[in-house]
């Protein structure tokens, strides 16, 4: 427990030095821009007067431009959303992706966050989310420039010698007052940046080290008025046997096109299936299903309206107790209402979603990412002598792959590391909405699985865990969904 509380105690310390590091990146551009205005001296000419002369400078020109560079990026940022958003940044661990943004993805950003364009998908997610985050941080870390800045920086850059962070005209007021050699900011939406418009009352303004490490949590608004006590779990056990001989035999043919065929058929006997009304008329339906363990029509479907199951886990049990089935419509409404949004983010294309018929388009090409760990393909080593180190085996008039002696991941996720990083921490709710579901509801099968991902080399944990794989098919509905 001591060791879980000093990780713990340094993760809350990386937040606030991760804040702090872009602070002083971003006084380095203010100070930079004060010498600029005062004596006329462009970047090199600053670089020459005030650090390159000096005997103890180590650092180059080439790292002060950077440096000034990534203070650029931070101040835009902060132009955008407050300095509340790189508190955001520091707690996501995103300041490295925030400084090695390209072009004026910044600058577009700072604008995107001011003023979202109409019905947009990043409108919803900056008012539903970003927005209300921020307003809830003003409240609980009322900050002041004053406690990151020098005085005579504040003076330079704002009306008044003390800026309060809370007060978003003042923010506003200090940071459009950098120079960023583009066009002025769009102006704030106050319909958007409604909640974080009055400053914060007479609360005291606390120091930058206050900072910690509950800050990785974002805002859950209230769009649903169920509450989770309300999730209802049921479970219907059913006759079905599994272990009977006519149900073990595999029924759809082995040749492809002749399974086309049947899956074909048997789609069309799904869809014409009796609809459930209720839950107590599924039981009756599924009791009618099956005798002797087997289904009385082996063209016999049942359809089951996700509107009989609001907010509910249903579960089908075997006759022997084993997992037939579990559905589960209570995905709690603010992580259900960003899916789309947030898969667009962390693809980085707002436009990619569109309407397509698959079933009249069955050739034209999707893009699909498999994001996983393999183990298919692996050698098995069992005729391997057992005093060589694997790495070092070789076979004679063979190319050994030592890439897959043991689990791998895919060139997916080779190519796509920065994207599987980015899902891992949007959609971190989701993943562990879904695991505590499995490890309540599906225990046997959470621990089969999570034997197998506890297996994996390094002591990987991949981020939809107990699953290790995650696969992304866009713009498709293949026969097998």
């Amino acid at each position: 427990l001591s060791v879980v509380a000093r990780c713990g105690g340094i993760t809350s310390r990386d937040v606030h030095t991760n804040f702090l590091v872009m602070v002083h990146y971003m006084t380095l551009v203010c100070k930079c821009q004060s010498i600029r205005l005062k004596t006329g001296l462009h970047l090199k000419g600053i670089y020459n007067q005030e650090i390159h002369n000096r005997p103890d400078s180590t650092v180059s020109y080439r790292t002060f431009l950077a440096w000034h560079a990534i203070g650029s990026k931070f101040i835009a940022v902060a132009c955008g959303g407050s300095i509340y958003a790189l508190v955001l940044i520091a707690g996501f661990g995103l300041r490295v992706s925030i400084a090695t943004m390209v072009g004026t993805t910044h600058l577009d950003l700072a604008n995107m966050l001011r003023s979202p364009p109409k019905n947009s998908p990043e409108r919803k997610l900056i008012t539903d989310y970003i927005v209300p985050t921020i307003a809830r941080m003003r409240l609980k870390f009322p900050l002041s420039m004053s406690s990151m800045f020098s005085a005579t920086l504040i003076e330079k850059y704002a009306v008044s010698k003390i800026v309060d962070c809370t007060d978003i005209s003042a923010s506003d007021c200090f940071f459009d007052a950098v120079i960023q050699n583009a066009f002025e900011p769009l102006p704030r939406s106050r319909k958007v940046w409604r909640p974080c418009i009055a400053p914060v009352g007479d609360l005291t303004r606390v120091s930058v080290q206050s900072l910690g490490n509950d800050l990785n949590r974002p805002y859950s608004p209230p769009l649903s008025d169920i509450e989770e006590d309300d999730v209802h779990h049921i479970i219907i056990e059913t006759s079905y046997d599994p272990l009977s001989p006519q149900n073990k035999r595999f029924k759809a043919p082995r040749d492809n096109a002749v399974n086309n065929e049947w899956t074909a058929t048997e789609r069309l006997l799904a869809e014409a299936g009796k609809t459930v009304r209720s839950i107590d008329d599924l039981r009756k339906k599924l009791a009618m299903l099956y005798s002797e363990g087997v289904k009385t029509s082996p063209g016999a479907y049942l359809r089951i309206p996700m509107s009989i199951i609001p907010n509910h886990h249903l579960e089908l049990r075997n006759k022997d107790g084993s997992l037939m089935a579990f559905i589960s419509t209570a995905l709690p409404s603010h992580i259900r209402s960003s899916l789309e949004v947030n898969l667009l983010a962390c693809l980085e294309s707002p436009d990619l979603l569109e309407e397509r018929n698959t079933g009249t388009h069955s050739c034209q090409p999707f893009q699909a990412l498999h994001l996983s760990w393999y183990n298919r393909h692996c050698t098995s080593g069992h005729e391997a002598p057992s005093d060589i180190q694997p790495w070092l085996l070789e076979k004679e008039g063979l190319r050994t792959n030592h890439g897959q002696v043991i689990p791998y991941i895919s060139n997916d996720l080779q190519q796509h590391r920065r994207i599987y990083g980015t899902i891992g921490r949007v959609y971190a709710e989701l993943f562990e909405w879904v695991r505590h579901l499995m490890e309540t509801y599906l225990q046997e099968e959470f621990e089969m699985l999570m034997e197998v991902a506890s297996c994996l080399p390094g002591n990987c944990t991949p981020p939809v865990a107990p699953f290790i794989s995650l696969v992304i098919n866009i713009n498709v509905s293949t026969r097998a969904h």
